[in-house]
């Protein structure tokens, strides 16, 4: 297994992020590492969807499905690939006056310490400019 994280705090209301992660068409206002997405249906546990990473010449065309989806809370975009499924977690962690989100990739299986070194090296990079992005396109 490999993982990889990044948070921040910010001073706003959950529904302000869940809103931005349930609008998956528009990823790419705040994730900077993705081109496009698209999503199979409503938000919620099981439903299909795919994105684009912006990687150059070698940009990376991957499937999800939704898992563990809490409105307001957290969810995970799940994307299985050959022997080795990579998770990509976004959660929201309720603080004294604040709230913390948190943004993650998990992989795991057998062929991790290679994809670690090509997805997980790109996606890793785009973490904390993603969250950062994130909260100010949420006003924060």
């Amino acid at each position: 297994m490999w993982q990889t994280e990044f948070s921040l705090e910010i001073n706003t209301k959950n529904e302000k992020i869940w809103t931005l992660w349930q609008d998956v068409k528009n990823w790419n206002k705040w994730n900077v590492g993705i081109e496009y997405s698209n999503i199979n249906g409503k938000f919620e546990n099981g439903t299909y969807g795919s994105f684009k990473t912006i990687n150059g010449k070698k940009s990376i065309f991957l499937c999800f499905v939704l898992k563990n989806c809490i409105p307001n809370k957290s969810f995970i975009s799940r994307v299985k690939l050959m022997f080795c499924t990579i998770d990509l977690g976004h959660e929201i962690i309720e603080c004294a006056n604040t709230i913390k989100i948190k943004h993650y990739i998990k992989m795991n299986g057998i062929l991790t310490f290679y994809y670690k070194k090509t997805i997980g090296k790109h996606l890793s990079k785009t973490l904390e400019k993603s969250v950062k992005k994130l909260i100010e396109v949420a006003g924060g």
